[in-house]
């Protein structure tokens, strides 16, 4: 038996024989055709086009895709009826007597390549797309009938190096429960795809063929991103019972999403969600979430090769703050730098773009592309509860030149005749130390403050979390960093503001009480975090409260580790609530 740690990309346990996924490559014919075969081969593009459109249309009419599921297969319609690719394709043709399958290819791998070059999973997820329609497009063109699936079925695990939207699509359909991919990432549409058909999927796992063989039988726990070949008796009788047990926590979790996140002595804690993409706005409905804590805009910037227009934002909120009302959905301003928009923005290259020009301060030097986020966003607030807020704040002059941005946006909109929410809360991130330190001027300007863990420790303990020389001081309950959030936490409070945590450590068990006991009242997690953090939330109560109101944050790291460790285990280990 050998064990292989990959990542989860999709939750569910499988179990079948591996069947390795190798495409036949497509051999693009180089030779110039005779201008009386123009006809001919413009023919066969645009038959090519026809199949494909039709293909994926019915895909969209048989499966009860969701909207943002739908979106992912509407952008392959886009790129298929792209209208600039398809002149740039048939003049190819026409003029440069390129045969239907070199004036495609050469079309496509010029997009392909610029989206590539921006070194951004965002970017590479785009020029995903536009490889599965060109290769969609070739195989019609070049009448590959190659089925590299046939004989696939609930008995095997398929092994991917890497796999595209479509081909999701066609695994599903012969059977396929689960398959494992060399390269993969939790967001890109291959994914999210695979999540909604119930297709479990491990990723990044390396040089698989080193270990896996052709017919090894293999057990596949997409929760925790293992592979096991050749189980023994006992990992066998292991995963038949973490099956039972899964099965009996998605019954009691159903029972959770009616349950409301109150305290055993009747806190009402409000739990909403991160999110980055459009589409993880459905979760919110699926968990039985009360809004979104943290929607991160950067996805519009870093997802497309100019900068959005005023009206494209506008839709993407207004369509997020329909499906999130009556609850709250909380918008934060681009949180990107130069070095992640230099393809947009001209931008001189930073040494340490962490502690340079980016947050707030991006946007405060190209007001511009501010004002545009904040009227769209204000546009979009009449269609629901929509909250703004800033990130990278250091303080209430910060705050407050920020702001005077959105007055202006609003009396734009007002002489314009355009509706929006006059009174529309606005807020800031607390993750820089001086934030925190300034929290009593900051909670008097501010509707809401919202505490991100993630920066506050990288930034107050000068620790590099993606740096793995220092990541063991990595430590999100330091005094240090306590302090600094009681301190944020009782300066709201003061001042009648809402505080919430949006950070790592509000989806991390063991400082679920912690945080509760410091007086939160309002968590925004992960969607893959919700029910726990829900069930620990349910746990809490009076004597919690008392421990951490007298426990004293100036002392040392070993007494917090035993405060987080020993003392307030018992909530997030023991399930004493009725649920």
């Amino acid at each position: 038996m050998k064990e292989l740690k990959g990542s989860s990309i999709a939750a569910g346990l499988a179990a079948g024989r591996a069947v390795y996924i190798t495409r036949k490559g497509l051999t693009i014919p180089e030779h110039r055709i005779p201008p009386e075969l123009v006809n001919a081969e413009l023919e066969a593009y645009l038959s090519a086009i026809h199949d494909t459109e039709k293909e994926v249309l019915e895909y969209l009419g048989k499966h009860n895709l969701n909207t943002s599921e739908e979106d992912i297969i509407n952008a392959h319609l886009e790129i298929i009826r792209d209208p600039e690719l398809k002149d740039i394709i048939q003049k190819l043709i026409r003029e440069e007597l390129h045969n239907a399958a070199k004036a495609i290819s050469v079309a496509y791998e010029q997009t392909i390549l610029f989206f590539k070059s921006m070194e951004n999973e965002m970017f590479a997820q785009r020029a995903a797309d536009f490889e599965d329609v060109r290769n969609q497009l070739l195989r019609r063109v070049l009448k590959d009938n190659d089925n590299p699936f046939s004989g696939l079925g609930a008995d095997t695990i398929p092994i991917f190096h890497e796999i595209q939207p479509s081909e999701v699509s066609l695994i599903n359909k012969a059977g396929v429960t689960a398959y494992i991919c060399e390269l993969g990432s939790y967001t890109s549409h291959a994914a999210i795809l695979s999540r909604a058909l119930n297709l479990a999927c491990v990723a990044n796992i390396p040089g698989i063929a080193e270990y896996i063989a052709e017919g090894d039988q293999l057990i596949m726990d997409g929760e925790m991103g293992m592979v096991v070949k050749d189980p023994d008796v006992e990992a066998l009788e292991y995963y038949a019972q973490k099956l039972q047990i899964s099965e009996l926590i998605h019954q009691k979790q159903q029972s959770l999403k009616t349950a409301k996140a109150t305290t055993m002595n009747g806190r009402d804690i409000t739990l909403s969600l991160n999110i980055g993409l459009p589409e993880e706005v459905d979760k919110v409905a699926e968990l039985g979430s009360e809004g979104v804590g943290l929607f991160r805009t950067e996805f519009i910037f870093l997802s497309r090769n100019e900068l959005p227009s005023e009206e494209e934002q506008f839709e993407i909120y207004r369509d997020l703050a329909q499906k999130v009302a009556p609850s709250a959905l909380t918008i934060r301003t681009f949180d990107l730098g130069g070095d992640k928009l230099s393809h947009l923005i001209p931008s001189p290259k930073e040494d340490n773009p962490y502690l340079g020009n980016r947050g707030i301060r991006f946007s405060l030097a190209h007001p511009e592309v501010l004002r545009i986020q904040l009227r769209a966003i204000l546009r979009a607030s009449v269609f629901g509860k929509i909250r703004i807020m800033f990130p990278m704040i250091i303080d209430v002059d910060d705050f407050l030149e920020a702001k005077r941005i959105i007055k202006t946006c609003s009396d734009e909109l007002y002489n314009e005749g355009k509706e929006f929410d006059y009174e529309i809360p606005v807020g800031t991130m607390v993750e820089i130390p001086s934030a925190a330190l300034s929290s009593d001027a900051l909670a008097r300007e501010c509707d809401f403050l919202s505490i991100g863990t993630n920066d506050l420790v990288q930034y107050t303990l000068a620790v590099d979390r993606n740096n793995d020389m220092v990541n063991r001081y990595f430590i999100q309950h330091h005094p240090a960093v306590l302090k600094l959030i009681r301190a944020t936490i009782n300066n709201a409070s003061k001042h009648g503001r809402s505080v919430s945590i949006c950070g790592e450590m509000a989806s991390i068990p063991e400082y679920v009480p912690l945080l509760i006991g410091m007086g939160i009242n309002e968590l925004s997690v992960n969607p893959s975090a919700f029910y726990e953090v829900k069930r620990i939330i349910r746990n809490c109560d009076d004597k919690l409260e008392r421990i951490i109101r007298n426990f004293d944050f100036s002392t040392s790291l070993p007494q917090v580790d035993d405060l987080v460790y020993r003392s307030l285990k018992p909530y997030y280990t023991v399930k004493r609530s009725p649920l």
